[in-house]
C-alpha cells in the first residue's frame, strides 16, 4: 500500500464512513484525488463506495495493521516517541474524565446531564480541555518527525478549539462534528494503530 492509499484508508477506518471532502480535509488532498484513491482501494477490496462515501471492508483493518508495521518500524523504536506516549496515557485519562464532567454534573449525589446553564462551570471545563489539548503538542511533534501527516491533528485541534472559544460549544464533544472529542478519539485510535497496540480502556 502506498503512503497516500494508507493515509486515505486510515481516515476511512477511523471515521467508519467518510466522504471524499471529509477525507480531503483531513489528509490535505483535493477531493478529486481522494475519489481516485477510493476507486483504487475499492478495486483492492479494502473499501466499499456508496452514496459518495467510503466504508472500510473487513479486509481494511488487517491491511492497515500490516502496512503500519512496515511504515512505522523506526517510529516504534524511537525512545522520544515512546516517552511521550507514556505521558499521553495520563493525559488521555484526564481528558476522558474532563469530557465526562462536561457531559454530566453532580446534583445531590446523582450524575445528571449537563444542561449548560452554568456558564462559569462550562468555562472552567473548557479551560481544562484547552490545557489538555496543548499537552499533546510534544507527542504530535515527535510523531511528525517520522510522518508529517501527524501535524494535521494539531491543525484540527486548533480549529475545533477555535469554534469552542467562539461560543459553538457543540464543538466540545459532538460526535457528528469535528469536535475536540472527535479529533481526540481519532488521534488515539491512529496512535494505537501506528504503534501496533490495542486499546486498553
Amino acid at each position: 500500500m502506498d503512503p497516500t492509499g494508507y493515509d486515505v484508508l486510515n481516515v476511512v477506518a477511523l471515521k467508519k464512513m467518510a466522504s471524499a471532502p471529509a477525507v480531503a480535509d483531513t489528509v490535505g488532498l483535493a477531493a478529486a484525488a481522494v475519489d481516485a484513491v477510493f476507486a483504487t482501494l475499492a478495486e483492492q477490496g479494502l473499501v466499499v463506495v456508496a452514496g459518495g462515501a467510503a466504508l472500510p471492508t473487513d479486509a481494511a483493518e488487517p491491511a492497515l495493521k500490516a502496512a503500519a508495521g512496515q511504515r512505522y518500524a523506526k517510529l516504534r523504536a524511537d525512545a522520544d516517541v515512546l516517552a511521550q506516549v507514556e505521558r499521553f496515557e495520563t493525559v488521555n485519562s484526564q481528558f476522558l474524565k474532563t469530557i465526562s464532567a462536561w457531559q454530566q454534573v453532580d446534583v445531590g449525589g446523582r450524575a445528571v446531564a449537563n444542561d449548560h446553564a452554568d456558564a462559569e462551570y462550562d468555562d472552567k471545563i473548557i479551560g481544562r480541555i484547552d490545557k489538555l489539548v496543548s499537552r499533546l503538542d510534544p507527542l504530535i511533534d515527535a510523531l511528525a518527525v517520522h510522518d508529517a501527516r501527524f501535524t494535521g491533528y494539531g491543525r484540527r485541534f486548533t480549529t475545533a478549539m477555535g469554534e469552542v472559544d467562539s461560543g459553538r460549544h457543540d464543538y466540545v464533544s459532538s460526535p457528528t462534528l469535528n469536535s475536540v472529542h472527535t479529533v481526540w478519539f481519532e488521534f488515539h485510535e491512529d496512535l494505537l494503530r501506528t504503534l501496533g497496540r490495542d486499546r486498553t480502556e
